[in-house]
């Protein structure tokens, strides 16, 4: 019976998280306002980095992240995403994965990517993924 009282305990407090994470996500995004991808794109050297790259990698963490009163997050460039969106490494890896396939980009011999071991940011990963070849299939 303690064991139950335990994980009724655990799911008590996971709920509690989400519900004030959920919250403070709300609160972030309403005091940004509209999202604004020219912002977000402007905050980038996009002469030098491929914007289809930029635009996706926006696209998919909007996507990931949700919506609050109908409105799309509003994703900056520095928001990082351990520390802003309290994202974990696994979904990161679905964002990684879903531009990679999406804008044929290779997957393979991430560890030679200057930006290896270094994605903690929305910059970050659209720099990661931009170093990184593209394959045949573009």
């Amino acid at each position: 019976m303690a064991i139950l009282y335990t994980i009724g305990a655990l799911l008590l407090v996971g709920m509690i998280y989400a519900i004030f994470d959920h919250f403070r996500m709300k609160r972030l995004a309403l005091k940004r306002g509209k999202p604004n991808i020219c912002e977000y794109a402007r905050s980038f050297d996009y002469r030098n980095v491929d914007t289809s790259i930029i635009r996706e990698v926006w696209k998919e963490v909007q996507d990931y992240l949700g919506s609050y009163n109908g409105t799309p997050f509003p994703v900056q460039a520095d928001d990082l995403f351990e520390d802003t969106y309290n994202l974990h490494t696994d979904d990161l890896d679905e964002i990684y994965w879903t531009v990679a396939d999406r804008l044929a980009i290779d997957t393979e011999k991430p560890e030679e990517n200057p930006y290896f071991n270094q994605v903690t940011s929305v910059r970050n990963l659209v720099m990661f993924l931009h170093h990184q070849p593209r394959t045949g299939n573009s």
